[in-house]
């Protein structure tokens, strides 16, 4: 889908129109030659405007948007507020902003075993603050985190209000780091998953098992489940768990009403995969990470984001070209 509406993108062209310098630069005839163009893109590219550019870039690709108006299970998650949730949008500016600016390999992105994170980030990847607000620190290698795939902004957002969703990480690995287009579901299939039961307590992974045994879900679902499960040892909110818990609460009956919850903890099978790419079984972030940055199709889709942001339109076979040159 296009980033930007027409409006929004009349008014960005508006704004980047070019400044008199520019101007003047095209009328000496500075531009004719690859050196003077390069000169003006470096001007360019220490206006404020251009770290502004980037932000935006980043919070439409990563979809600020879905974490922001996104809420999750009180009870279950307490720690989650509106400020976590801007918390965790600004980690990610800070990280990609680190990586443009500081010249880094973009790769990085997906491999990068440190954050920038504040007390409440910190409270959820059980990491020391740091003396500074969004500092950078190190992720223990316990954790298994690294990059973006390891950050609550991304876990988080690909989850529902009160558990994780294979499902929802698994595709948009595919749509957002892969430029893969997934399918919707059929027209009346029964998109919701049977509920916990305590007679009968299953995992993600247990209560996902129809969709590849049912022939009009899986041809879809066997490309993004095993990517999510892969991812399954982060909970809703990307704190790490190493047992996926289940609660249940007694009725509000006059009998119930003083029986103890009752929490049922079972075993986590983080074994994932991505089908399509050569040898990238994986079970953390940190492994998918490692899968994703040696990926020619990841590195491709990354220019064309950056395209799509830029043109505000999806890419034609006409625009191959251009990307390609992005891409070398």
């Amino acid at each position: 889908k296009p980033y930007v509406t027409a409006n929004r993108l009349s008014y960005a062209l508006w704004d980047s129109m070019p400044d008199d310098e520019l101007f003047a630069a095209a009328a000496r005839g500075d531009l004719n030659t690859q050196q003077g163009v390069q000169r003006a893109v470096r001007r360019m590219l220490d206006h404020p405007k251009a770290k502004q550019a980037l932000n935006e870039f980043v919070s439409q690709w990563l979809r600020f948007d879905r974490i922001l108006t996104a809420s999750k299970d009180r009870r279950k998650y307490p720690q989650f507020t509106r400020e976590t949730a801007v918390a965790m949008t600004e980690e990610a500016k800070i990280f990609v902003s680190d990586l443009v600016w500081n010249d880094r390999n973009f790769m990085d992105l997906f491999t990068a075993r440190y954050g920038f994170v504040n007390n409440e980030l910190a409270a959820i990847y059980q990491v020391q603050p740091p003396a500074q607000e969004f500092g950078r620190v190190n992720f223990t290698p316990t954790s298994a985190r690294a990059g973006i795939l390891g950050q609550a902004l991304f876990l988080a957002s690909t989850a529902k209000p009160e558990e994780s969703s294979p499902t929802a990480r698994g595709l948009f690995v595919r749509e957002q780091f892969l430029c893969q287009h997934v399918p919707d579901p059929p027209a009346g299939v029964n998109t919701n998953l049977p509920p916990f039961n305590p007679a009968n307590p299953q995992t993600n992974r247990d209560r996902l098992s129809e969709h590849v045994t049912n022939p009009s879900c899986a041809g879809c679902h066997s490309l993004i489940d095993p990517i999510g499960f892969g991812l399954e040892r982060f909970d809703a909110i990307g704190a790490r768990r190493e047992k996926f818990s289940l609660t249940f609460n007694p009725g509000r009956s006059r009998a119930e009403r003083d029986k103890k919850p009752v929490v049922i903890d079972l075993d986590i099978d983080s074994g994932g995969f991505l089908a399509g790419i050569p040898d990238s079984q994986f079970s953390s972030p940190e492994q998918l990470g490692a899968v994703l940055a040696r990926s020619a199709q990841c590195q491709e889709c990354i220019a064309k984001q950056y395209f799509r942001y830029i043109a505000g339109r999806l890419e034609t076979p006409a625009d191959r070209p251009i990307i390609r040159k992005m891409v070398d």
